[in-house]
């Protein structure tokens, strides 16, 4: 042994954390594993969803956690890691695709504002099998991790493959998960799959929330009598076991199955899951990132339409909304020439969303660093424009590049760059 690790490995503590050595000793922190949120992101809550079988309604406990949690004014956002039997989407009627740009991958968004990524809106057909083997289905999930711009986001709801395999555990140690909501159902095998459950998120130093028990009656629409089609609930003596509150006790109702179906998802309304919810803000608190009030700017022309060239858009119009109610409007000069100057502007004013035509990827990103959405790609009245964008039915391109020059324009001495936040380079 040589002299200076004979004197690194004698004058060791044991305590990694506070050792900038890379010896052969030294233990990999869950630090270590956590894979890079997007630039573009900040997700201040990761909470999972996990069931130790498949078949006992985890997505819709995904689905309308999220949708409870956005109800009380957070953002919220869900990550579909079911990559192989993906269904989030169908639950919030999404059937437009994700977009990408320069900045990376784009999610859906509900019609309520929820942000959605899966593998069905990548697909070119949701009915396509997804017939990939493990380590491509985590590297999935972590991309959709790394590589979505999710902006700012309250709670995200992370929808996990049944079962302890590679995905679960690619999400344990690659996002930083606060904790996880068990979904089972009432059969006698339950403890034994509540506890591999309990155990893995244990190993992995992940809290669990409490459990969920599904399909756990049926309701005679006549009489309310409770029905236990399924047999008898053990999840009482499972709570006791392993000492977790049970968060809910969920019907078998066809009200639910419909509106899953039918894409209305956020539509549904029931007591079920309130004290979940109840519990995910109490555990784990935040403040909100959505506004009661925010600030709306729109490139605004002549006509009352969608400016189509932000870095030289000369006036904007600022709607201020709060609770998605219009309550003054106002006109804003731009005096700036370029990108950074109108996007400092637009900072200045505390406006929160942008609403444009054509916009250049570098002004894009200068924006979304100030916390400004960015909705691109809008045309037509600029009224029509905010309201699209509010009730959740803006059709934006989400193309970053601004196509609405014809690049034969004189550059002078820009070294090659336009000044109008086009993008372009000569």
């Amino acid at each position: 042994m040589s002299e200076e690790v004979y004197e690194q490995t004698s004058s060791c503590s044991s305590d990694c954390s506070s050792c900038g050595s890379n010896c052969s000793s030294r233990k990999p922190s869950k630090e270590d594993f956590l894979a890079p949120m997007n630039q573009y992101s900040k997700v201040k809550r990761v909470i999972g969803v996990v069931s130790g079988k498949g078949g006992v309604g985890k997505s819709f406990v995904t689905t309308y956690l999220s949708v409870l949690m956005n109800r009380k004014g957070y953002k919220t956002a869900v990550l579909d890691a079911d990559i192989t039997g993906p269904s989030i989407p169908k639950a919030f009627g999404i059937t437009k695709k994700a977009e990408a740009n320069e900045l990376g991958i784009l999610p859906a968004m509900s019609s309520k504002g929820t942000e959605v990524m899966s593998v069905n809106l990548l697909l070119d057909n949701d009915e396509t099998p997804v017939v990939w083997r493990g380590p491509v289905i985590a590297g999935t999930v972590k991309q959709f991790w790394s590589d979505v711009v999710w902006g700012e986001v309250d709670y995200m709801f992370v929808d996990m493959p049944p079962g302890t395999g590679d995905v679960p555990l690619t999400v344990f140690q690659s996002l930083p998960v606060d904790g996880i909501v068990i979904v089972t159902s009432p059969q006698e095998l339950v403890s034994m799959i509540v506890a591999k459950a309990v155990n893995m998120a244990k190993a992995m130093d992940i809290p669990v929330l409490g459990l969920v028990e599904n399909y756990s009656y049926v309701e005679c629409p006549g009489c309310k009598e409770k029905i236990s089609v399924f047999g008898e609930s053990h999840i009482d003596e499972v709570s006791q076991k392993f000492g977790l509150p049970v968060l809910a006790k969920l019907p078998l109702n066809p009200y639910i199955a419909k509106s899953i179906d039918a894409g209305l998802a956020e539509e549904i309304q029931g007591e079920w899951l309130d004290v979940a919810a109840a519990l995910v803000e109490e555990k784990l608190p935040i403040e909100k990132s959505v506004p009661a009030k925010k600030k709306i700017a729109v490139t605004t022309d002549e006509n009352h339409n969608v400016f189509q060239h932000f870095g030289h858009c000369e006036t904007f119009t600022i709607f201020e909304v709060e609770n998605n109610t219009l309550v003054a409007t106002s006109t804003l000069k731009n005096a700036g020439h370029g990108h950074a100057e109108t996007a400092q502007l637009l900072k200045d004013m505390n406006v929160n969303v942008l609403i444009c035509g054509g916009i250049g990827s570098a002004a894009m990103s200068t924006l979304m660093e100030d916390d400004i959405l960015v909705i691109p790609g809008m045309q037509g009245d600029i009224e029509v424009a905010v309201a699209s964008y509010l009730d959740g039915s803006a059709l934006a391109t989400y193309d970053a590049n601004c196509d609405h020059h014809d690049h034969d324009h004189d550059h002078g001495d820009c070294g090659g760059e336009c000044s109008c936040g086009c993008g372009c380079h000569h």
